[in-house]
């Protein structure tokens, strides 16, 4: 293979262009078959990145859920929701399960964790890893983790019920916190991680809910934690306030 041909970096470049985030993905001065040395790519996941890339239907639900995010991102990091939740009078049992959920999402984070720059994981002293495979494994496996607790345990909990009230009052923060739980792309995501599967793939995480396919990016799915890790975060604020 000569070095002007790279398929594989240039289908990594335009996924990453469409699903990722900023800077993610091989510059384009970098040659990704030659930086694999021979290794084998299966040809599946080169396909299911174009397939996605093509996928107008798929490309819309993402750009809806990317859309919601910015848009939160700007309401969290003032007190909207706070505010809009903290009228809201909750049990005892409805707050011990607000904060479990906040403390193992703080644990699943803690797990993608670096000492002098490389990967620590549980079990350095009995498995030995390449470097790569334990960054993947440390990266993917702390996100499918937050991802579970936040999407799957908190999505059918106390979270959801107090923010489905507060968009019932048309609080404008809740609505959209709303929208973005219920948002298709954010939906397949969580069905996939209840009962569908996941799995990894040269570009990231691929989730399979029925017979859909949503390939998805590290950088992405981690600015998709961090914002949902801040709406459990003010939730629970927000109920301690009203507690107290």
């Amino acid at each position: 293979m000569t070095t002007s041909v790279d398929n594989i970096g240039d289908t990594l470049r335009e996924f990453y262009a469409v699903y990722g985030t900023v800077d993610e993905g091989p510059p384009p001065n970098v040659n990704v078959a030659e930086l694999l040395s021979g290794a084998s790519v299966a040809p599946e996941d080169l396909a299911i990145l174009r397939t996605a890339i093509e996928n107008q239907a798929l490309r819309r639900q993402f750009g809806i859920c990317h859309e919601v995010l910015e848009d939160l991102a700007s309401r969290l990091t003032s007190e909207e929701l706070l505010r809009e939740l903290s009228t809201i009078s909750v049990s005892n049992r409805d707050f011990e399960e607000l904060s479990s959920g906040v403390f193992w999402f703080a644990l699943a984070s803690s797990l993608d964790r670096r000492e002098n720059g490389n990967p620590a994981t549980p079990f350095d002293e009995q498995i030995h890893l390449s470097l790569p495979e334990k960054i993947q494994m440390s990266v993917q496996g702390s996100l499918v983790l937050r991802l579970y607790i936040s999407l799957v345990y908190m999505r059918e909990g106390v979270m959801t019920n107090l923010i489905a009230q507060g968009a019932k009052a048309k609080n404008p923060c809740c609505g959209r916190v709303q929208k973005l739980l219920n948002c298709d792309y954010v939906r397949r995501i969580r069905n996939a991680l209840s009962h569908g599967s996941f799995s990894s793939s040269i570009a990231g995480i691929v989730f399979r809910d029925d017979n859909y396919v949503i390939p998805a990016t590290p950088g992405f799915l981690s600015w998709l934690c961090t914002w949902l890790m801040l709406i459990q975060l003010q939730t629970l604020s927000a109920i301690s306030c009203d507690d107290t």
